[in-house]
């Protein structure tokens, strides 16, 4: 934007300016005292009365000024004196006769005076004349028309050049000093200049950040034109226009009203400003959405700008009415709520406003509620009840489901329960709440607690017998029974009260009853009246008159039916939902109990027989084991007689055709001897099997640590060349059979042994398992031999079952069945682990494992 020039600033750069009257005072008043001065000093020292012409007139021009500028006629001075002065230096060159006087300097003055003082055309002028005249002079020297000048220096040549000099002198000074001045002032200007468009820079960059950082939509227009200089981000994002596609155009394309774009543009240019007014705009796709825009115009008369500031108010509208249907559906809600609604103010417990569901007294409306606190009204029983409901209330913020008592509508304290939560209305806190009798919930609580009670930890038939005493109260029935379904279709009481007493129990025939068609529906069975017309027999079975009937049958899980409950009254009833959820949870309890004690009848019959039938199971199972251990031990014994025959005859002929027969012949009688040899094994080790299972066991505690010791030192005696090493945990002891434990480790460690001895350190370890659990004690048997593949495990302990062939270890395969047969009549468990090349682990017991109860 342009700034105007400064007043002081235009005057010293125009040349049409005045000069200062200060520096033509004193060059004039200088110049008339040198005047006044030398024209007496020229008369007296020549006879050349025309010299005297010049420093007159000089003197009386200079004193001219002086007057005119004390009267204030400043603009007449400087070309009065200049051209005064040049008339003044024609007079003394003619005078004297030559251009080369010292008059001559006053062209010089001249000069400098018009520079200084006056305009440029007149300095011009003033050159020009004076180069002319000078010219004129000269040549009229040059020609002989002036007489012989006399070139005697005297006083007033000097005076005449000092003092030309020093008018000069002054008329530089003061050029100089005028022009430091304009430097100055333009000096100043420049840098005022600078700050202010740094502060405009400063100011346009802010706005620039504004308009660009914006969240609402924002226009620059020009106000001459009213073509689009910019948009900001937010307005292509309301609009849907790119900043490219608007910038040159009008904002006609932005209103979806071209009436409401004309009267708004009135307003503007007649005020200079719209605030927040109302439009509809228009999007690039075409739909609209209403705005408030504001815009203001700029004052500079170069540059108008207008600046337009647009607010997106469609979601706002559509908030504002979503609150306005919101506040609607609450109030409809609030004022037709079936349960009582209110609110109340926090501090004193003023009402509000409270709805139709809400009002103490049918015969007080909702105006004469409000203004009133709620202790006025008496809805609470005392100020304790309100202040700690409204204690709880501060604290949490909310209650839900708070219990405390009030006073109903009839006057008298009823149990309640209410829900409020703290909302504010108009900076005031207050309370919207809802209040719920529940004076009949906690009656009928308490009679379900008393019925729970009466009937908690009762079984059998004293369950019966409670349920029925208080089914009565609860149904508010003259009778109630519980009954069971007998195998003959018969009916039988199991209880049966008849006003509030226990009667003798039943048995009935349910055809031709109610009961009958009870028993035949899995649904409730209603008569609310006319009983006695119904069913006439009834009464001849109860010993009374019954009008209403309600009964539930029993049934099992495949909904058969085991028994009945029922509920009779002498007169009408109305059969109500609690009655209906009352029978439902008695009928429900009678069910599971009856059930129960079905199953319990079916497991004391069962139990007088299981013990026989173990008894007789037991027998045969010992008869079939004392056969298969005879039979085993039978067989076993009479194979040894042929099988020692058959080795001896086979040895005894070895030995007689020793060295004549063939190696074949040598071999195949060889491999003759050794199977005999492994039949007398097998034979042996199944002996040792059957005697195993035989006899009578000797329980004492035995210290199996001791025996492994000898085990192992016996087995170190047989092999004293092989490097045996053991490891044996001290005073492992367990109640077992002392025998039997010594054959069950010689099999164990034995086999320790067998497959430990390609290793070249062996290493047999027994030591007890530390997961045995309590009461138990666990053992075990390691080694690091070669170990066994544990998807062939389930081979380890059955008889003849080998998971190395006979080429690689010797045996039979008994050794770990024998083992297992110890355990087993021991009560006890034995299981193996191993890996290939890793060795093995066998852990076993011979004590059973605890019975949890």
């Amino acid at each position: 934007m342009r700034q105007p020039m400064p007043e002081a600033l235009s005057r010293v750069s125009s040349p049409s300016s005045e000069p200062s009257s200060s520096p033509l005072r004193a060059i004039g008043l200088l110049v008339a005292i040198a005047a006044t001065v030398q024209a007496p000093l020229v008369y007296l020292s020549t006879s050349n009365l025309s010299e005297v012409i010049a420093p007159a007139l000089i003197a009386l021009s200079a004193w001219t000024v002086l007057l005119l500028l004390s009267k204030g006629f400043q603009r007449l001075v400087a070309p009065l004196l200049v051209t005064a002065v040049l008339i003044s230096t024609v007079i003394a060159i003619v005078a004297f006769g030559s251009v080369r006087t010292a008059a001559g300097f006053l062209f010089v003055a001249v000069v400098a005076g018009a520079g200084i003082f006056l305009p440029r055309r007149a300095l011009f002028v003033t050159v020009t004349l004076s180069v002319v005249i000078l010219g004129i002079l000269t040549w009229m020297e040059w020609n002989g028309w002036f007489k012989p000048a006399n070139f005697k220096v005297g006083f007033t040549v000097w005076l005449t050049q000092s003092m030309t000099m020093v008018v000069v002198a002054i008329m530089v000074y003061h050029s100089r000093s005028r022009a430091q001045q304009a430097l100055d002032l333009q000096r100043r200007e420049l840098e005022r200049r600078i700050r202010s468009e740094q502060e405009r820079d400063q100011s346009l960059e802010r706005f620039t950040r504004i308009f660009r950082n914006s969240p609402s939509p924002m226009i620059a227009q020009s106000a001459r034109s009213g073509l689009i200089l910019d948009v900001n981000p937010a307005f292509e994002r309301c609009y849907g226009h790119t900043r490219e596609d608007v910038l040159g155009c009008t904002d006609a394309m932005l209103w979806a009203e071209p009436e409401q774009r004309a009267l708004y543009l009135e307003q503007l240019f007649a005020l200079r400003r719209a605030d927040q007014v109302h439009v509809q705009g228009l999007r690039a796709d075409g739909s609209r959405f209403e705005a408030l825009i504001s815009s203001e115009m700029g004052d500079d008369p170069q540059d108008r700008l207008i600046i337009t500031t647009v607010t997106d108010i469609t979601e706002q509208n559509a908030t504002i009415e979503r609150l306005r249907r919101s506040e609607e559906r609450f109030a409809k809600a609030f004022n037709f709520s079936p349960m009582n609604l209110a609110i109340t103010r926090l501090s004193d417990g003023r009402i509000l406003e409270v709805n139709r569901a809400g009002l103490i007294h049918d015969n007080v409306g909702a105006d004469g509620l409000r203004g009133r606190t709620t202790l006025e009204t008496g809805a609470w029983l005392t100020p304790a009840h309100r202040q700690a409901y409204v204690d709880k209330l501060k604290h949490d913020g909310r209650v839900l489901a708070y219990e405390s008592q009030m006073r109903g509508r009839d006057g008298k304290p009823v149990d309640v329960r209410l829900w409020a939560v703290l909302i504010d209305i108009e900076g005031e806190e207050c309370i919207l709440s809802s209040t719920v009798n529940v004076s009949e919930e906690k009656r009928r609580e308490a009679l379900l607690l008393s019925v729970a009670q009466g009937m908690t930890g009762e079984t059998g038939a004293a369950f019966f017998t409670a349920l029925a005493r208080h089914a009565a109260p609860a149904l508010k029935a003259d009778v109630v029974m519980v009954s069971e379904l007998m195998p003959d279709q018969e009916v039988q009481t199991l209880a049966m009260s008849m006003d509030g007493a226990l009667v003798p129990n039943i048995v009935y025939a349910p055809e031709g009853t109610p009961c009958g068609e009870a028993l035949s529906r899995s649904d409730l069975c209603v008569h609310e009246q006319g009983l006695a017309h119904t069913y006439p027999s009834l009464s001849a079975m109860t010993g009374m008159q019954a009008s209403a009937y309600i009964g539930q049958s029993l049934r099992d899980q495949d909904g058969t039916a085991i028994g009945l409950l029922s509920a009779m009254w002498r007169q009408p009833i109305t059969l109500t939902a609690e009655m209906r959820a009352l029978m439902s949870i008695f009928a429900s309890r009678a069910t599971a109990e009856l059930m129960r004690l079905r199953r319990e009848r079916e497991i004391q019959q069962l139990n007088a027989t299981l013990e026989q039938r173990v008894q007789s199971r037991t027998a045969e199972l010992q008869k079939l084991n004392a056969e298969l251990d005879s039979f085993a031990y039978s067989v076993s014994h009479d194979l040894k007689s042929p099988l020692r025959a058959i080795d001896g005859f086979t040895s005894l002929l070895s030995e007689q055709l020793q060295g004549r027969l063939t190696a074949d012949e040598e071999q195949l009688l060889q491999r003759v001897l050794a199977s005999t040899h492994r039949m007398s094994t097998l034979i042996a080790d199944m002996l040792a099997l059957a005697r195993v299972s035989q006899g009578k066991m000797a329980l004492s505690p035995t210290n199996l640590s001791e025996i492994a010791e000898q085990v192992m030192r016996a087995e170190q005696a047989k092999h004293p060349g092989r490097p045996l090493a053991w490891r044996i945990e001290p005073d492992l002891v367990s109640v077992c059979d002392a025998r039997l434990a010594r054959i069950a480790l010689e099999n164990l460690l034995g086999n320790a042994i067998k497959y430990t001895r390609d290793q070249p350190q062996p290493l047999i370890e027994m030591g007890r398992c530390k997961d045995g659990g309590p009461g138990r004690a666990s053992f075990f048997v390691r080694d690091n031999g070669v170990g066994f593949n544990m998807a062939y495990a389930d081979k380890l302990f059955k008889p003849f079952q080998r998971l190395h062939g006979p080429s690689e270890f010797e045996g039979t395969g008994i050794g770990l069945a024998t083992v297992r047969r110890i355990v087993d009549r021991h009560g006890g468990q034995i299981q193996g682990v191993g890996k290939p090349g890793e060795g093995a682990e066998f852990r076993f017991s011979l004590t059973p494992a605890p019975t949890s109860r």
